[in-house]
């Protein structure tokens, strides 16, 4: 996993940081993350290069969690699927046999 990395007094170290879970009740009267980041840091404080910079970490870090995630996901539910084919299989295998020793038996009559 990458981790996003920045060097000391950089202005992102004054971020707020997420310190409690608000209940769902309250979950419509919280401002957003961007409100929050505005008010916490000026625009002002970084550069444009260092706007994109972070933005491009930021974005790197997302897609690597969401992969992973999704991976993780993707790999449950095709063991899922595997394991459903073969109890199915399994359920039916009996009368398939059946059948095919009916027809092989009819054959030779």
């Amino acid at each position: 996993m990458t981790s996003i990395k920045h060097p000391r007094n950089h202005p992102a170290d004054k971020l707020p940081v997420l310190t409690q879970v608000a209940g769902k009740a309250a979950a419509e009267d919280l401002p957003t993350l961007t409100e929050i980041v505005e008010e916490a840091v000026p625009h002002a404080l970084l550069s444009t290069k260092e706007k994109q910079q972070l933005l491009r970490q930021l974005e790197k870090h997302l897609e690597t969690l969401f992969s992973l995630k999704l991976a993780q996901k993707l790999e449950q539910l095709q063991r899922q699927t595997v394991k459903q084919a073969i109890n199915e299989l399994k359920a039916e295998l009996p009368e398939l046999l059946r059948d095919a020793l009916n027809a092989h038996l009819d054959s030779k009559s």
